[in-house]
């Protein structure tokens, strides 16, 4: 969490770490809500973060720069150019990309069972809680979160303005 007003700088919003209030996630349907145990990290260099908690089942989970001359063929539907975007993270089958790896990287359905059934991902959102210290002065801030996907080179950094009353 980072004060208005102050540079959004990493060192910023290092000061003032939130942590998660809840041992669970929320998923939120149009319909109904579900609750999902957490998967919180207590202790080493990613202390405080928590795993999404729904399995990886993409068929390509690697990605892989491609060669100079050559592009990226995936598409996304409605998407438009520019089409060669993912040239430096191609996503791929990563046995195919990565001779020597397994047929299938996702998650093992019988280790990892999908919480949700299958539900399609864009009919819902995931939903945690965050404690907010109760020495934090009320005022206009920017909090900051980033996903670091577990099967790729990817981080996704995001950023939202907040008033803490």
């Amino acid at each position: 969490l980072c004060r208005r007003g102050e540079p959004l700088t990493e060192e910023c919003f290092q000061r003032t770490p939130l942590a998660f209030a809840s041992t669970t996630h929320r998923a939120l349907f149009a319909d109904r809500v579900v609750e999902l145990p957490a998967t919180q990290v207590d202790s080493g260099p990613a202390e405080g973060w928590m795993r999404m908690p729904l399995p990886d089942r993409d068929p390509h989970p690697c990605d892989y720069e491609v060669p100079p001359g050559e592009h990226c063929s995936a598409r996304c539907p409605g998407c438009g150019p520019p089409w060669y975007a993912a040239d430096s993270a191609c996503p791929a089958n990563c046995a195919k990309a990565f001779p020597g790896l397994p047929s299938v990287a996702s998650a093992d359905p019988r280790l990892f069972p999908d919480p949700l059934g299958g539900a399609d991902f864009h009919s819902f959102a995931i939903e945690d809680t965050l404690a907010v210290p109760s020495s934090l002065l009320p005022g206009e801030y920017v909090l900051g979160w980033r996903w670091d996907c577990e099967l790729t080179s990817q981080v996704w950094s995001s950023c939202a303005d907040i008033t803490v009353v």
